[in-house]
């Protein structure tokens, strides 16, 4: 999406785009002449590839699908977008069964190891396209690979630890955005009091609760979590039990919008936090594009009178929790990879548009347009489309977090990764104890 999205994210809520119906590994392509494989010339014959994923979706792909076909007009890219909580199920069946896409975007951690049988090894390609020093030239390719092979090449930046506030509404409220636990609170009953939401919450999405703790506990025990992934730290200490005690109190203290648990965070929160019924959402860098005058115009498209043009979309830090808690640390990396289908019989074409997208000036200065930190390091963020100068502040002040996060968003077990999700939202609904839940995440690690 642009994060778990899920990553997320995607970015854009579910009404901007309907996925199309496609079906099929390419379009039996006519047989290739061209030579290099993977970021050289294009196919000398007319080839259609299928790409999948949930960001971009279809109406955001179409400035980076147009200047890749102008760039190789032998290559036709097909989009089909796929909500995040449907697309991890939707393109690992199409993909066993041989129907799947030729592209199709991944996240680091859990994801990138279960489609890593079903990849390509990119490092050639990208070795064709940048050169042997290409690890250097993008950014943290390593959360792609699995046991030495490449199985995605980073697309986007993106880093978790943020909240972002409906500015407009926070500002007609005659109030400021929350930085401790105590002004969340009075914050958040002012709020209320005035017929809003405080901070939405798709609770019943295990990512972004997962993001919401990474963001307490990195304040409780700065890098204890990741340590404690390796087997470095014991998931079960009073650190860990204790920011399952301020993630419990979020819902307990009237933080979380009510129902939280049954809401998804795409496109249930988002959607609503759009829409101005909630005043702040625990989303990250990947909603960057929020700033900017093209989206406002594709939410006004898209909400249509539900949405008002002049909103102004503010990141912050995420509040400081605890007393003496670190603030400002974000974690992160590939928000969104692309990889290439071991299915696919347009595999030539497929590395083309892949290294394109992530390693190409064209497809990264398009990315950089989005707001969005670029994988390709020459390329610098582009601010020319942000609405306010304050808006441009805000993120600037990411840049240095992005460029020292702590850890990687995602985590590498899916096991352990269902284990947090389940404890957080077993805790979260009163059904298990912090210290329980703890020791739960800490038996899925020793496995």
């Amino acid at each position: 999406m642009f994060s778990r999205k899920p990553k997320g994210l995607s970015l854009v809520a579910a009404g901007i785009a309907t996925a199309l119906l496609l079906a099929g590994c390419g379009s039996n392509p006519a047989p290739s002449t061209s030579s290099s494989a993977g970021g050289g010339s294009a196919p000398a014959a007319q080839t259609t590839i299928d790409l999948w994923s949930w960001n971009p979706d279809e109406k955001t792909a179409v400035s980076y699908i147009e200047a890749f076909e102008k760039e190789n007009p032998t290559i036709k890219v097909t989009p089909r977008f796929i909500q995040y909580s449907d697309y991890v199920n939707t393109v690992q069946l199409a993909l066993q069964s041989g129907s799947g896409p030729d592209v199709f975007g991944i996240q680091v951690g859990a994801l990138t190891n279960q489609f890593a049988p079903l990849s390509e090894d990119l490092a050639p390609a990208l070795e064709a396209k940048l050169g042997a020093d290409w690890k250097d030239k993008l950014t943290a390719t390593d959360q792609l690979a699995v046991d030495g092979k490449q199985v995605g090449a980073p697309w986007m930046i993106t880093g978790g630890g943020l909240i972002w506030a409906n500015q407009t509404l926070v500002d007609s409220l005659g109030l400021k955005v929350p930085t401790t636990m105590a002004e969340l609170k009075t914050f958040c009953q002012a709020v209320k009091d005035a017929g809003k939401a405080c901070m939405l919450q798709g609770a019943k999405d295990a990512w972004q609760n997962i993001d919401v703790y990474q963001s307490i506990i990195n304040q409780i025990a700065p890098g204890e979590f990741y340590k404690a992934l390796a087997g470095q730290a014991d998931f079960s200490g009073p650190d860990f039990v204790k920011a399952f005690d301020i993630w419990k109190s979020f819902f307990d203290d009237g933080i979380f919008i009510d129902g939280a648990l049954g809401m998804t965070g795409y496109p249930d929160a988002n959607d609503a936090f759009k829409k101005g019924e909630g005043a702040l959402i625990a989303f990250g860098s990947w909603q960057n594009a929020d700033t900017t005058n093209k989206r406002l115009a594709e939410y006004a498209e898209s909400y249509g009178d539900a949405f008002d043009p002049n909103t102004v979309f503010m990141p912050y830090f995420f509040p400081q929790v605890v007393d003496g808690g670190t603030t400002g640390t974000m974690f992160g990396g590939p928000d969104v990879g692309f990889a290439v289908a071991s299915s696919s019989d347009a595999k030539e074409a497929a590395e083309t548009f892949v290294t394109w997208l992530s390693a190409s000036e064209t497809g990264q200065k398009l990315m950089a347009k989005t707001v969005q930190q670029p994988a390709l390091k020459s390329v610098p963020l582009d601010l020319s489309d942000v609405t306010t100068d304050a808006q441009k502040a805000a993120l600037e002040a990411q840049g240095p977090a992005l460029a020292d996060m702590i850890g990687a968003r995602q985590i590498d077990s899916a096991d352990v990764n269902t284990a947090l999700g389940d404890a957080l939202s077993a805790v979260a609904s009163g059904q298990q104890s912090s210290a329980d839940a703890a020791k739960a995440v800490q038996a899925a690690i020793a496995g």
